[in-house]
């Protein structure tokens, strides 16, 4: 860089650092903490449930909104329901967008993914309406065989190592969805799309993290040459987009090998590329099945791993489960029968209430100057829902630390108070996304979660290793589960157990 551009890219970093200050501070901004001129509240965000942390400002500073400032970028986050429903619901016309992250979309070559893309930019309704044609719940049907057949890899798994149960249960996310977006067999558990799927939400997580990269804030420092001792973080983006890029490009590439031989099993991809595509339309199927994978595949994980957590901490709600599998079902649980059972579906919903996969939902970007409550929301600001603070409200949910799938049962007639008992929002409600970022897959991953569940407790009794029980602890990133404490998870003598 020559040293007038140095001179002018210093400037317009000092002119946008006091646009951003002047904007927080003297202007009807919403409240919250100020953080310093340069880097505003970067020092003080928080590594680890930083969902807790907004959830505690939130309550300091009062009001629908809470905003703070990182470097030149302001972030608004909502913490209550209503907030979320008005803005992210009923204005998503303007909240669709996503904030421009320089290291993520750009630098690790990420920008055109599903789950990154605007929702103004012209694919963005093209990847909604591919991906809702896919996973519709007449398309799901197809896929019944391949979740029964993994789901009983898993449950061999659980019952010949249990120990393993967190890497059992990786292979069986990945092998789903790989054999659905792809028609790919998983070989075992050493297979490289697993390893793939896990580095990936590890690389995500990091490239994205509030803070860390300067040049998601100055976009300019992007031209640094790499080899620059000071561009670090062009090379970890050319290494992490080259691992990120395999995720996608790989199994495309096998799909129309496959294809080209007649050795193709049907799937997502294979049933949308066609003979004569333009290489725009195969790009946007190529990103479409990669959307599934890195959708799908880590999220499942963290919901089971939870699912598994929690059933350890909470016998009696095994138990009541296992009794209502086998007088309603009486055998192996299979796909048919997964809605027929109200208090499994219950544990589910409690399951995605207490531990959300997502507590922080993907961000989203305001593509137009609002207001909402008296307060200002410019154009540009990154606006994030805090999916835990709204799931542990005590006014949607009274005792919200208290795991009851009570929560989500109608009491049966005969037992009705004067006034009927009121059943508490179903998470499902802010779980999934909001508005035109809600995720397309939810009528495939709530009945595979449920087959899921019902096998392993239908095969298996988990129980926590010690008396006392441990101290629930989750993990930090885009997605989150609970951290694994020591269980055993043993074998019920149930008739033809599938292990």
């Amino acid at each position: 860089m020559t040293f007038p551009v140095l001179l002018a890219s210093l400037a317009f970093i000092l002119t946008r650092l006091w646009t951003t200050y002047y904007q927080l501070n003297f202007t009807s901004l919403p409240p919250g903490p100020r953080g310093s001129f340069f880097t505003g509240m970067k020092p003080r965000l928080s590594k680890s449930e930083p969902w807790k942390t907004y959830a505690v400002w939130g309550v300091r500073f009062g009001g629908p909104l809470l905003c703070f400032q990182v470097y030149n970028r302001l972030t608004i986050v909502l913490n209550s329901h209503t907030a979320v429903h008005e803005l992210l619901e009923r204005r998503a016309a303007i909240y669709s967008g996503r904030p421009v992250s320089w290291m993520f979309h750009v630098i690790c070559g990420r920008g055109d993914a599903v789950f990154n893309i605007s929702g103004l930019h012209p694919r963005h309704k093209i990847y909604r309406r591919m991906l809702q044609g896919g996973l519709n719940s007449q398309a799901v049907k197809e896929y019944w065989p391949t979740l029964e057949d993994e789901v009983d890899i898993l449950i061999r798994g659980l019952g010949e190592t249990p120990d393993q149960f967190e890497n059992h249960i990786r292979r069986n996310a990945t092998a789903v969805i790989m054999k659905v977006a792809f028609g790919y067999s998983i070989s075992d558990g050493d297979d490289p799309f697993i390893s793939i799927a896990k580095s990936s939400s590890q690389i995500s997580g990091g490239a994205l993290e509030p803070g860390r990269w300067l040049v998601d804030y100055f976009p300019a420092l992007r031209f640094i040459p790499a080899w620059v001792p000071l561009a670090h973080f062009k090379r970890q983006g050319a290494e992490w987009g080259a691992t990120l890029n395999s995720m996608s490009e790989v199994p495309h590439k096998w799909v129309k090998s496959q294809m080209a031989t007649g050795n193709n099993i049907p799937s997502f991809t294979s049933r949308l590329l066609k003979p004569r595509m333009t290489e725009d339309e195969e790009d946007i199927v190529k990103w479409c099945a990669g959307g599934l994978y890195s959708g799908a595949s880590d999220t499942t994980v963290s919901a089971t791993i939870s699912f598994i957590m929690l059933m350890a901490l909470h016998p009696s709600a095994q138990k009541r489960a296992q009794q209502e599998i086998g007088s309603i079902i009486g055998r192996v649980p299979r796909m048919v029968d997964v809605h027929r059972l109200p208090y499994l579906l219950a544990i589910l919903k409690e399951v995605m209430r207490y531990a959300p996969v997502a507590n922080l939902a993907l961000p989203h970007a305001a593509t137009e100057d609002d207001t909402y409550a008296g307060y200002r929301v410019p154009a540009g600001s990154t606006v994030i829902a805090n999916v835990w603070a709204i799931l542990h409200d005590p006014e949607l949910y009274p005792d919200p630390f208290v795991f009851d799938p009570e929560r989500f049962i109608s009491p049966p007639p005969s037992s009705l108070p004067t006034r009927p008992q009121q059943l508490q929002p179903d998470p499902s409600a802010y779980i999934w996304g909001f508005g035109r970022r809600r995720c397309p897959g939810i009528q495939f991953a709530e009945p595979a979660l449920l087959l899921s569940m019902a096998s392993i407790l239908y095969n298996f009794s988990i129980a926590c290793e010690s008396s006392e029980n441990p101290v629930v602890e989750f993990t930090t990133g885009i997605t989150s589960h609970i951290k694994p404490f020591g269980l055993r998870i043993t074998p019920r003598d149930v008739p033809a157990g599938i292990w």
